[in-house]
């Protein structure tokens, strides 16, 4: 190995040139990589405070419903058209901001409100347009879809297992629930005749139903479609 800047002939145990000092290079030799001295700059996550992103949506829903009202009373003279978006937008705030107050919201709870709220809704709606439906229409069509999706979501939370038990009865009870709704239909309205077309979506639900619970009975089936569907 010869110094590439004055010549001199080097041997290999030599770590510089006797002459000039240059350090020779060995490119078959691996060099150490020193990790810098700081470590790179990395900006800082900015973390949002969902709370306070929470309370300005509070505000501004807020401040919306009080314009909205102002500009009916200032137009009409009265509250009229107001009361039907105030309420949509408090039923939206139920329904969708209330619950993210909650760092871990429990939908036993929630689902209920929400179907409560919906119905206090539709009964202000029933009440401004002087109708006669919600009692013996909206109450328990509203009232019995609450139950039976509350059931449902309880079962799921509270009960391990039992998968093609809990949605097979959810699907035979939509099913009744679909005649239950045609019956209202009939008695509020006095539209066409009891159980018509109502028969179809329960015959199918019934069917569906009974077959998930067959599957949950058999075992083989179920554990061969919880590993297919990762249920």
């Amino acid at each position: 190995m010869y110094c590439i800047k004055c010549g001199v002939e080097l041997s290999d145990s030599e770590k510089k040139c006797p002459i000039c000092g240059l350090v020779p290079y060995h490119p078959e030799l691996t060099r150490e990589i020193i990790p810098p001295k700081y470590p790179e700059y990395t900006e800082p996550k900015k973390h949002v405070n969902r709370k306070t992103t929470l309370f300005v949506v509070t505000i501004l829903m807020a401040v919306a419903a009080i314009q909205i009202a102002l500009c009916d009373i200032m137009i009409s003279g009265s509250v009229t058209w107001s009361s039907y978006a105030s309420g949509g937008l408090i039923l939206t705030y139920v329904l969708a901001i209330l619950p993210l107050w909650f760092k871990h919201p429990n939908p036993v709870i929630f689902v209920p409100c929400d179907f409560a709220a919906a119905g206090l809704y539709i009964a202000m709606v029933n009440l401004i347009t002087g109708g006669d439906w919600f009692v013996s229409f909206a109450l328990p069509a509203i009232g019995i879809a609450g139950i039976i999706i509350t059931t449902v979501v309880t079962l799921r939370r509270y009960v391990r297992g039992g998968f093609f038990f809990i949605y097979g009865g959810a699907l035979i009870a939509g099913g009744v629930y679909v005649s239950l709704i045609e019956l209202f239909i009939h008695i509020t309205f006095d539209i066409g005749k009891f159980f018509y077309w109502s028969f179809y979506p329960l015959t199918g639900c019934v069917l569906l139903g009974l077959a998930m619970m067959v599957i949950g009975i058999c075992r083989p089936v179920r554990e061969a479609l919880e590993k297919k569907f990762f249920i």
